[in-house]
C-alpha cells in the first residue's frame, strides 16, 4: 500500500526546497494601479512580496453573498497560446511560477480550482511554497494549504493521486451524480472529500453557490481552458491574472478564451533580469448579468 503521509511530506519538502532555491528577478511597475469604480479589492503583501512584485497584489472581494470571489490564472506565450503539456515551456519564468502562480494568486484563496485533466495522476497538490508566501498566508489567518477543488464530469481514480489522499487537506469534488455514484466506495473511504453535485453539466453556478455555503469565499482557478471558458461565460470570474512570456510557442490556437474578454486593467508589471520581456497583467472582468 502507498504510504501517502510519507509521499505528501516528501512532496512538500521538494516543492519548498525548489521555491527557496529559485532565482527570482523582481517585477517592476508599468503605470499606475487603477481600481475601477464600484469594485472592491483588497491589497495584500508583505515586505518581501512588495519588493519582488513592485507593490501590493490585489484580490477581489466576493461579488455578493451567494458565490465566491474567483480569479483565473493563466500563462500565455508571446503569440497568446496557453496550451502546453508542460506549462513551464510557455516561458513565464521563475518569478511568474514562484511569486504569482504558486504565490500571490493563491495566497489569500480559500480554495484552488482545477479541471480533472490538470490534476489527474501523480504527485500534485495546489498550494503555496516559497517561505515568504507561506508566511503571508499564515499572517492572513488561513490554513497552510488551500482546499483542493477539482471539477470532473467523467469521474477520476481517487486511488492514484496525492491530491485525493491527504486527510489533512480537504478536497471538494465538483461532479455529476452519475460520477459520484460510480466513485461511491472510494469517496466513502475518504471523508475529507466533499462531493458537490451539478444538476446538469452546465450548472456550474449552482456548484459555486454550494462552495460559498461550504465557507469558500475566495477561489483561484488555474484551468484548463474548457473550465475557464465556462466560468467566464457564466460570469463567475472577477479577476484574470495573465502572464505573457517573451517567447513564441505553445499549441497553436489555444488562447485563454476564444473571443474577446471585456475587462479593465488594474495593474501591469514587467519582468526584469532573466525574465525581461515577460509581462503580468491584472485584469478586472466586466461581469455578465
Amino acid at each position: 500500500m502507498t504510504d501517502w503521509r510519507a509521499r505528501f511530506e516528501a512532496f512538500c519538502a521538494r516543492k519548498e526546497a525548489e521555491a527557496r532555491a529559485a532565482a527570482i528577478d523582481p517585477f517592476v511597475p508599468d503605470g499606475p494601479v487603477t481600481i475601477p469604480g464600484g469594485t472592491s479589492c483588497r491589497a495584500i503583501g508583505n515586505a518581501w512580496s512588495r519588493a519582488m512584485f513592485g507593490g501590493d497584489f490585489y484580490v477581489a472581494d466576493p461579488p455578493d453573498a451567494t458565490v465566491p470571489a474567483t480569479s483565473l490564472v493563466f500563462v500565455q506565450s508571446k503569440d497568446r497560446n496557453t496550451g502546453a503539456k508542460n506549462p513551464s515551456t510557455l516561458g513565464g519564468g521563475e518569478a511568474d511560477k514562484h511569486l504569482i502562480y504558486e504565490g500571490l494568486s493563491r495566497v489569500a484563496a480559500d480554495g484552488v480550482l482545477a479541471g480533472a485533466a490538470t490534476v489527474r495522476g501523480g504527485d500534485i497538490l495546489l498550494s503555496t511554497w516559497h517561505p515568504e508566501i507561506v508566511a503571508l498566508r499564515r499572517d492572513l489567518g488561513l490554513p497552510r494549504h488551500p482546499t483542493q477543488i477539482v471539477a470532473t464530469l467523467k469521474g477520476m481514480p481517487l486511488e492514484d493521486g496525492l491530491i485525493f489522499n491527504v486527510p489533512d487537506v480537504p478536497v471538494i469534488l465538483i461532479t455529476v451524480r452519475s460520477c459520484a455514484t460510480a466513485m461511491r466506495e472510494p469517496l466513502a473511504a475518504r471523508p475529507w472529500i466533499t462531493p458537490v453535485m451539478l444538476p446538469d453539466p452546465g450548472a456550474v453556478r449552482n456548484a459555486f453557490v454550494e462552495l460559498r455555503r461550504l465557507a469558500v469565499r475566495t477561489v483561484s482557478c488555474i484551468g484548463g481552458r474548457t473550465l475557464a471558458r465556462q466560468l467566464i461565460d457564466d460570469g463567475l470570474i472577477q479577476d484574470l491574472y495573465l502572464t505573457t512570456s517573451a517567447r513564441l510557442g505553445g499549441e497553436p490556437n489555444t488562447p485563454v478564451y476564444p473571443g474577446e474578454i471585456s475587462s479593465r486593467t488594474i495593474l501591469v508589471r514587467r519582468g526584469t533580469g532573466r525574465d525581461a520581456g515577460v509581462t503580468f497583467q491584472h485584469l478586472r472582468l466586466e461581469m455578465k448579468s
